[in-house]
């Protein structure tokens, strides 16, 4: 499985802890949307879709089961809101360009940056 599309939006912070938006795309078959980056005390965290149950906590309606698949979802899209707070840019999507047998081979620098698209869900 790949990634074959990543989608960011930032989000005007306005003094709360997210600050985007961001939908994956795996295998130009299946996209998961609302992927939260939000800023914790240690820096970036990504908050997988959930929703909140009758006792009022949340529960992942998605999420990586394996520690290595977090790691390179997050290395990408962290390095891409990066380069978007870094050029003052509020939408970005990222496209591989260099084939990779799995996911977690797949770093920042393997996709090709593309500001001009609009985001749209």
């Amino acid at each position: 499985m790949l990634i074959t599309h990543v989608r960011i939006r930032t989000i005007e912070n306005n003094g709360k802890r997210m600050v985007g938006v961001v939908s994956l795309t795996l295998d130009d078959m299946i996209v998961i949307h609302d992927v939260k980056i939000l800023i914790g005390t240690d820096g970036l965290f990504l908050a997988m879709p959930s929703r909140m149950k009758k006792s009022g906590t949340f529960s992942d309606i998605v999420h990586p089961i394996r520690k290595d698949v977090r790691t390179a979802i997050e290395n990408i899209v962290f390095d891409g809101y990066r380069y978007m707070t870094e050029k003052s840019i509020t939408s970005l999507d990222l496209y591989p360009v260099t084939e990779r047998t799995d996911l977690t081979e797949q770093t920042y620098s393997n996709f090709e940056i593309r500001e001009d698209e609009t985001f749209t869900e």
